[in-house]
């Protein structure tokens, strides 16, 4: 069948087509008469909850932000947000509704989740495009209703939001608690099995570590001083051997006195009272002389002396003290391994409180990082019914119909309304068509293109 066949079937039952739009226009705009109106009304939030946490400082990435957006989307439409906008309305209390229930379920199942479903089922929820703002639609066939259950589905979700953080971390925080409290005995266990050891084996612990591992790392230290030092001291034993301020100053007094000897002798001769007066002199300084330079000998040798048996000493305490130590080893690795046990304990149970400490900061927090931006605001047109949508649809739907239609009836009587519908009939080709008038060239131009395709059209081929 060519596009101008289908046109002349159309043609010809034009009235089934325009009937069944006629139709379809008359039952949609029944229905749109029947049906009540609905007025839609919008609530807005905005979602402050992408800065940084007040309590952990943490912050959400680009995933966890579409993740939380979609779940809030699905929280608003959730049951228990519902159910408490519907106890916020005092709509269980409502007898018109309650007779709507009992007309449709005969009395059987939950009241209060019926009605809950309704506003689900009415309520839209949209994330503004670029924004963090929440709108959430509801409708009703009542503005003043419409407005007043969008505001009590806002006001029920900031509400639950908030439950839902602190309720969480309140959660999260006992758990916490139980385990600083079990950190905790953990800690007292291990440090009170640290002293026993230490009492039962006479260790001391200081703030530095355990007593006699201190005192070898002090006895090695001053070793290790005393042991740079004794050069230092050798020479200065050396020194103080070698010079003397009172051995220097007989030495002068002796020089002195030689040279006035010298010249006493040759001034008064060797038998005059005063020569003989100065040798005695020069006798007594140098007995003194003598003794003086032993007794320097002998203070530098006690010096020497000295510094050798002060290293000696600490070389045999640190000696002593090192195999004490060694003697304990096993002890010392023992307490070693429960200092360790402590630590780990204290660090456990540090952590634990520390984060039980948060948590119960923010179960404590009162903002849910949710914003009202003003009251539920209602349309004051209504968004059903929609008249140029619904007369457009019924159009459309009623043209489908009446064109389905015309070709079902063609179908089932058929009848010859061209040359082509003759050429198929009659299975003979047609050579010419013979009409009251000429049609226009235009007219004879538009049906060789329809016509296009079909072998009979032309006549110039017999028919199959």
């Amino acid at each position: 069948m060519s596009i101008i066949q289908l046109l002349r079937i159309l043609v010809a039952r034009r009235w089934i087509v325009f009937g069944c739009m006629l139709l379809s226009l008359i039952v949609a705009g029944a229905v749109g008469k029947i049906l009540p109106a609905r007025y839609p009304a919008t609530a807005r939030v905005l979602m402050d909850n992408f800065k940084p946490d007040p309590v952990t400082g943490t912050m959400m990435n680009v995933n966890s932000l579409r993740v939380f957006t979609r779940t809030q989307i699905e929280l608003i439409k959730d049951y228990r947000i519902a159910g408490e906008a519907v106890d916020k309305l005092g709509l269980t209390d409502n007898a018109d509704l309650l007779a709507q229930w009992q007309a449709q379920t005969g009395g059987y199942g939950d009241f209060r989740r019926w009605v809950a479903d309704r506003i689900i089922d009415s309520t839209r929820v949209d994330l503004i495009e670029n924004s963090n703002i929440l709108a959430i639609n509801y409708e009703a066939s009542n503005p003043e209703v419409a407005r007043r259950t969008a505001n009590a589905l806002r006001e029920a979700y900031i509400e639950n939001s908030l439950k839902f953080r602190t309720d969480s971390a309140g959660r999260t925080a006992e758990w916490y608690r139980e385990q600083a409290n079990r950190a905790l005995k953990a800690l007292e266990a291990a440090e009170s099995a640290k002293t026993k050891f230490e009492q039962e084996n006479g260790i001391v612990m200081t703030a530095s570590g355990e007593a006699e591992t201190v005192k070898l790392a002090s006895l090695q230290a001053a070793l290790t001083a005393a042991r740079s030092n004794e050069s230092m001291q050798q020479f200065e034993a050396v020194k103080q051997a070698t010079t003397s301020s009172v051995v220097d100053q007989l030495k002068v007094q002796l020089a002195t006195l030689n040279d006035q000897i010298e010249s006493a002798s040759e001034r008064l001769g060797v038998q005059h009272p005063t020569y003989l007066a100065m040798l005695s002199r020069r006798q007594q300084l140098e007995r003194q002389l003598a003794r003086e330079q032993v007794a320097a000998r002998q203070a530098g040798a006690q010096q020497m002396g000295a510094s050798r048996s002060s290293v000696a000493q600490i070389e045999a305490s640190y000696e002593a003290q090192r195999a004490k130590v060694f003697a304990m080893k096993e002890k010392l690795d023992k307490l070693n391994q429960l200092v360790g046990e402590v630590a780990l304990r204290r660090a456990q149970y540090e952590q634990a409180a520390k984060r039980t400490a948060d948590l119960q900061l923010e179960s404590n927090v009162a903002d849910a990082g949710l914003i009202v931006l003003g009251d539920a605001t209602v349309s004051a047109q209504p968004s059903f019914p929609n008249w140029p949508l619904i007369i457009g649809l019924a159009a459309g739907a009623g043209l489908a119909l009446g064109v389905v239609t015309g070709l079902f009836v063609e179908l089932v009587n058929r009848r010859v309304r061209g040359a082509e519908d003759l050429s198929f009939a009659s299975r003979v080709p047609v050579f010419a068509v013979i009409a009251e008038r000429r049609k226009p060239e235009w007219h004879q131009f538009v049906k060789r293109i329809l016509s296009r395709g079909n072998a009979t059209a032309s006549g110039m081929q017999p028919a199959q």
